[in-house]
């Protein structure tokens, strides 16, 4: 708060110089001249790249702040200070990585703040990015101010300038939602109120009938591909003949679907509801693709092991593809035996404690979970739990970027 006030104070001052001199009331005005670096202010001054063979740029300078006119030519040097990060993150908590020395350098480390000005010309530092930083890597660059003419003294809080710099793939974002609407529920305008509330772009419904008895004959899938305005969409049935139809889970998307696949979980010897599975590769835009899957686990331990075994067999015919893999795994994440197995093939988690779900009230139990591999190709952007259902499930939805 100290440094802000300051500044705000300087900027006040500014404002009041351009119609005056100095005010003559403050005696010796000249004692209340200081050289700062208004970007130390930030703290960490946050800049953010695009990994490219292109050079990125980072400005900086210092300024002049106190109750008189600049009445001489000031020559402020600066050079980074890599030595202050190990006392930066001590006393902030944090671990910041020191930014490598081969992946910056200062075009000048000198400027002149001239008579009659209150800042530098803006000062550059070019920041190599690709082949010299790891992406959604925090780095820390100190900048100091090391030396000013004419004996003016230096505001120590404003001394130093924090930049973390982090480098990024371009990427494009997209939401993903997986909901169990309730076997029983028919009516398809609930259902879509509750997903077109939520934005998503790639929907995953289960407990969806296909022209069944007590759904009238309905084909549920085809209403609600229509409601939701997704005309893209798969059926991956869990029961092959259930009152007159068929049961099971449908992924919506407003992405083109390239290639799809449906399967069939089993469940040992048991007579227990099989699993849906649904393997979609989606043209994300032009030059993207992405996989998704979506599936639904039975809620016996022993008959969700065996499903789990095919499918990680299945899912790891796309191992190198970017992937997104949504449905009830009725199990708790992110340490349940489920989840467990499934790290150990290299999927990632959007969270680590995670929101529950179930029941629609104070929820404390888990159904519906997304997850990634990997971290390499995708960024969790968020990871929440909606509001309402029409059944006793709330909806996850799970915000991701992309990179190319």
């Amino acid at each position: 708060m100290k440094i802000k006030s300051y500044i705000i104070v300087m900027l006040f001052v500014s404002g009041l110089i351009s119609s005056c001199k100095y005010d003559t009331t403050i005696a010796n005005p000249d004692d209340y001249v200081k050289i700062y670096m208004s970007q130390a202010a930030e703290s960490p001054a946050n800049r953010t790249f695009i990994m490219a063979d292109t050079l990125n740029t980072i400005i900086f300078g210092a300024s002049y702040g106190g109750p008189a006119t600049n009445e001489q030519d000031i020559q402020v040097s600066f050079d980074a200070s890599p030595e202050l990060v190990a006392d930066y993150n001590q006393t902030n908590e944090t671990d910041y990585d020191v930014l490598p020395a081969g992946s910056y350098e200062f075009e000048n480390k000198s400027g002149v703040i001239r008579k009659g000005q209150y800042s530098t010309d803006p000062l550059k530092i070019k920041i190599k990015t690709k082949g010299a930083l790891q992406q959604f890597k925090q780095y820390l660059l100190p900048v100091s101010i090391v030396q000013v003419s004419g004996n003016k003294p230096v505001n120590e809080a404003l001394k130093t300038t924090y930049f973390r710099v982090e480098a990024q793939r371009e990427g494009m974002s997209f939401k993903v939602l997986s909901f169990g609407k309730a076997g029983g529920t028919i009516d398809m305008n609930a259902v879509a109120n509750i997903v077109n509330a939520q934005g998503a772009d790639i929907v995953l419904v289960r407990e969806m009938d296909i022209k069944t008895t007590r759904s009238g004959g309905v084909d549920q899938a085809e209403v609600l591909s229509g409601l939701l305005g997704m005309p893209n969409y798969v059926f991956a049935e869990s029961i092959a003949s259930y009152q007159g139809g068929k049961y099971g889970a449908t992924v919506f998307t407003k992405y083109p679907i390239v290639k799809q696949e449906t399967f069939i979980l089993p469940t040992g010897n048991t007579s227990a509801e099989k699993g849906p599975l649904a393997v979609l590769e989606l043209q994300i835009n032009e030059n993207q693709r992405i996989t998704f899957a979506g599936t639904h686990l039975n809620a016996s331990a022993a008959v969700r092991d065996v499903q789990l075994a095919e499918l990680i067999r299945i899912t790891e015919d796309y191992k190198d593809k970017p992937m997104i893999l949504a449905g009830n795994f009725n199990d708790r994440p992110v340490g349940g035996p489920i989840y467990t197995a499934m790290a150990i093939k290299g999927w990632e988690y959007p969270c680590t404690t995670c929101p529950p779900n179930s029941p629609v009230v104070n929820p404390l139990n888990y159904s519906d979970f997304i997850m990634y591999r990997t971290s390499q190709d995708f960024k969790v952007l968020s990871y929440t739990v909606g509001t309402t259902s029409t059944s006793t499930h709330l909806p996850v939805i799970a915000q991701f970027t992309l990179y190319k």
